[in-house]
């Protein structure tokens, strides 16, 4: 028998067995208390979260049974695929994070008055080819800094090298690149609200999920007056026709964007093409500093400053993935975080 205190725990053999022929609910409900969701991000080393504490000895053969067995009593197959399902998804969540199906998660992100915004974004099962439709931690730690970096100086704010005569509220326009989930650029979208246009962008397989993402904020969105868009950018394409200077952008954001050699060159091609002359124009990014990618954050450097971009501001913090290290425990990732401007103008 279950036990009604959460702070027991539940023994496998306390759970519905296949052998008395139990209902698809108990069935169901057995599984539910069985879930187990990744870690989630913070400054500080989190534990994954299950409902309950169940004793891990025996969990794998008993998932396995159910998902073996015909459920022959059961009265619809509807009902068996639902805990066949189930099952499936439990023994998925107990082989690591490339193998749970897909989520949606919640983030909750800082404001400067004090209230927090909450996000939700959807994320695919994972697969080796579309890494980028999952929320990366250096994406959450730059969306809980955006507030600050909003009010201190020099302040984000719009150029009138890209804001056409006709709006003389000159809203920001903003540009994320490789933007995934959309954590960051919807935060900003949601901290800005009406005095900013962000538009979100990455390859094409990423931008249904990304777009989705998009309608899923939809009420928080329309609640702080914020105007988001969606596209396909590819950094490895030049634009044809090149931008115009109406076209370009006071407010290049992108967060852990360097997984081969080729990315530096393509992301600061992007920035040269897409990113304001104006005074107060600004790049910011984020990144993890992973032994494996450090030459290509090096190069990243070197070819912003010979853009003619140099930091304004920058800093080093710790985050916890969702992944987990050898020993099962948080995996801790150092990134790095840099604010650019244009060097002549600072």
């Amino acid at each position: 028998m279950i036990s009604a205190d959460p702070d027991e725990p539940i023994h496998v053999l306390d759970l519905p067995q296949i052998h008395t022929q139990p209902s698809g609910t108990e069935l169901i409900q057995a599984l539910s208390l069985l879930t187990t969701k990744p870690r989630s991000f913070g400054l500080t080393a989190p534990e994954a979260v299950k409902a309950q504490t169940v004793h891990p000895a025996g969990i794998t053969r008993y998932l396995t049974s159910i998902i073996s067995s015909p459920l022959a009593w059961l009265d619809t197959e509807e009902l068996r695929e639902a805990v066949w399902d189930a099952a499936a998804a439990r023994l998925s969540e107990r082989s690591g994070r490339t193998a749970m199906p897909a989520m949606s998660r919640v983030f909750m992100i800082p404001t400067s008055h004090g209230e927090e915004y909450t996000l939700t974004l959807h994320e695919p099962s994972l697969t080796s080819d579309n890494l980028g439709m999952k929320t990366w931690v250096s994406s959450y730690l730059l969306s809980i800094r955006l507030h600050s970096l909003l009010e201190s100086p020099p302040q984000l704010v719009p150029t009138t090298t890209t804001t056409p005569q006709l709006h003389p509220e000159r809203t920001l326009r903003a540009l994320e690149l490789g933007a995934g989930t959309g954590l960051v650029g919807l935060s900003l979208a949601a901290l800005r609200g009406p005095s900013a246009s962000i538009h979100l962008t990455d390859l094409p397989a990423i931008v249904p999920n990304l777009a989705h993402n998009a309608a899923l904020n939809v009420e928080l969105l329309n609640r702080t007056g914020a105007t988001v868009t969606t596209g396909v950018l590819d950094w490895s394409v030049p634009p044809t026709p090149l931008p115009a200077p109406a076209e370009q952008y006071d407010l290049i954001l992108a967060a852990d964007p360097l997984y081969s050699p080729s990315h530096p060159k393509w992301l600061v091609d992007t920035v040269t093409h897409w990113l304001s002359r104006g005074l107060n124009a600004r790049v910011v990014v984020e990144m993890p500093l992973r032994d494996a990618y450090l030459p290509q954050v090096q190069d990243f450097r070197q070819r912003m400053g010979q853009l003619g971009l140099a930091v304004v501001d920058e800093g080093e913090e710790v985050g916890y993935d969702d992944w987990e290290s050898a020993d099962g425990g948080a995996l801790e990732v150092r990134c790095w975080w840099s604010v650019w401007g244009w060097s002549e103008k600072l």
